[in-house]
């Protein structure tokens, strides 16, 4: 199955070396700090994929754990203004994948989770659950292909809700998966786009207006290219947006939006030679435009944006310095983006998925996954930038 969410395994691979060297031609620090917030672990192997908030009392993570390498769980983890615990989840097939890469909702008794599960070596399905303000169960969802599942999920109110994902048919990469929860079940719908393509983030701003974005696969899924959709309301089409220079291969990861005139897209793209550059697309209401952004090193990338306001926004990814990774974090402050420091923590090298800010408070959560240096091993990692 092509993976889903490429930047979440990405950057699990590509994470920060934990001790951050200070870079040449950082911006001055926002004035808020970055905080390691301890995070439990159910195994040895365990991961956070997506955040959301609905305060800063009320957070909650999800992904997914491994035993011993081989058995995946769901992981959903809720922070309660002091500490985070594990809440059970449900797995749709016990001893193989259940993997949990988004999660979002209307109100603290009505969120959704996205992702796959795994039924045989050669079939995975979408992967949908519920909280209901007491409990999380599954929900059926349609799978149109051999190998379905879920990057992103958004709720508009409880009876329109979005999932966007991809899928393979064993033999070749599905259009796009779109499905839509209509307050009594999932249904697929299909978009303009008949080829291979791939969905990693979706933003909905209204009931008529949302954005998706993901990459197009090239002939084996070795070069993409990105890929943005919209909704307006009676149908999904594809909208060309202008590809950033020098890239190669490139494809988009996250899109966030503050109101239908101020939408931001970040990704990665790769050069002909094998340098890797972030990217930063804007959408003014009109057009898209790729958009000016510090680039640290040749190993730059981003896997999620947060827009806080207009004037506020930020992105979270990985770059090399002096051949070691480390976590980049780039904010823009309403005129310009500029390098911001970053999350860590001693003896462990870090990676961040997922972004989200629990109000208009300054505060902002990033979740992911940290390797203890020397092991193979991953935990949980969650950031408060406060």
């Amino acid at each position: 199955m092509h993976t889903l969410k490429p930047a979440l395994r990405r950057l699990l691979v590509l994470a920060a070396a934990v001790t951050v060297p200070v870079l040449a031609g950082v911006a001055p620090a926002y004035a808020a700090s970055w905080q390691i917030v301890a995070s439990p672990n159910s195994t040895s192997n365990d991961t956070l994929a997506g955040v959301t908030a609905f305060s800063p009392s009320n957070v909650w993570a999800v992904g997914y754990t491994t035993n011993l390498s081989t058995v995946q769980g769901s992981l959903i983890e809720h922070y309660n203004g002091s500490s985070w615990s594990i809440v059970p989840s449900p797995n749709a097939v016990a001893g193989r994948a259940n993997d949990l890469f988004s999660v979002a909702g209307t109100a603290p008794s009505d969120i959704w989770s996205v992702g796959f599960y795994q039924s045989s070596r050669a079939h995975t399905h979408p992967l949908v659950e519920h909280y209901n303000g007491s409990s999380w169960s599954l929900v059926s969802a349609p799978q149109p292909a051999q190998m379905d599942g879920f990057a992103d999920v958004a709720p508009v109110t409880t009876t329109n809700v979005w999932a966007v994902g991809g899928g393979n048919t064993g033999t070749g990469i599905t259009p796009p998966l779109v499905e839509h929860y209509d307050g009594s079940a999932w249904t697929v719908v299909p978009t303009s786009l008949t080829g291979p393509g791939w969905l990693n983030s979706i933003a909905a701003i209204s009931a008529s207006n949302i954005w998706a974005v993901g990459n197009i696969p090239a002939a084996g899924a070795l070069s993409h290219t990105g890929l943005v959709m919209h909704y307006d309301g009676s149908g999904w089409t594809q909208v060309t947006v202008p590809a950033p220079t020098a890239s190669a291969d490139w494809q988009l990861t996250d899109v966030t939006a503050t109101s239908a005139s101020d939408v931001w897209a970040v990704g990665y793209g790769t050069s002909s030679s094998g340098s890797r550059q972030a990217i930063v697309e804007h959408y003014n209401g009109t057009s898209w435009s790729v958009t000016n952004i510090p680039q640290l090193s040749s190993g730059d990338s981003f896997g999620a944006v947060a827009a806080i306001s207009p004037g506020n926004v930020w992105a979270i990814g990985t770059t090399s310095v002096n051949g070691q990774s480390a976590v980049l974090v780039e904010h823009f402050d309403g005129t310009s983006w500029s390098s911001q420091p970053a999350p860590s923590q001693s003896g462990f090298t870090l990676g961040f998925n997922s972004l989200v800010s629990p109000g208009n408070n300054g505060t902002l959560w990033a979740v992911g996954g940290k390797y203890p240096t020397g092991t193979t091993n991953f935990q949980t990692v969650t950031a408060l930038l406060s």
